[in-house]
């Protein structure tokens, strides 16, 4: 074998893309979903933002009940929720809108 050729995986053995990660435990898992839910919980972004994240993660909980549940699959969804989570929170929100005169006017006439 040279540098330029790739080593050849074992016999039997499957090629490290179509390995798989052995699924999360039910510890594991419990504890990434109460990890999500604080995160969540302490958002502060737009209500239908908040409202939507909250939606997915109703559904990824809701899909972990199903007797033969991806727990893989499951886990994945998760990491994408917070890191989600994550841009709502980066791209900063400054209160609740609703609330504000239209065109930043004071309340006052």
């Amino acid at each position: 074998m040279t540098e330029s050729e790739p080593a050849r995986p074992e016999l039997g053995a499957p090629p490290s893309e179509e390995r798989v990660a052995p699924p999360p435990s039910s510890d594991e898992l419990a504890a990434k979903l109460l990890a999500v839910q604080c995160v969540l919980r302490g958002l502060n972004a737009d209500p239908d933002v908040r409202m939507k994240l909250h939606l997915r993660f109703m559904a990824i909980c809701t899909s972990l009940k199903v007797p033969k549940a991806d727990r893989v699959k499951g886990a994945e969804r998760l990491d994408r929720l917070v890191a989600d989570a994550e841009l709502a929170r980066a791209a900063g929100w400054q209160g609740d809108q609703v609330l504000r005169p239209p065109g930043g006017e004071s309340g006052s006439t």
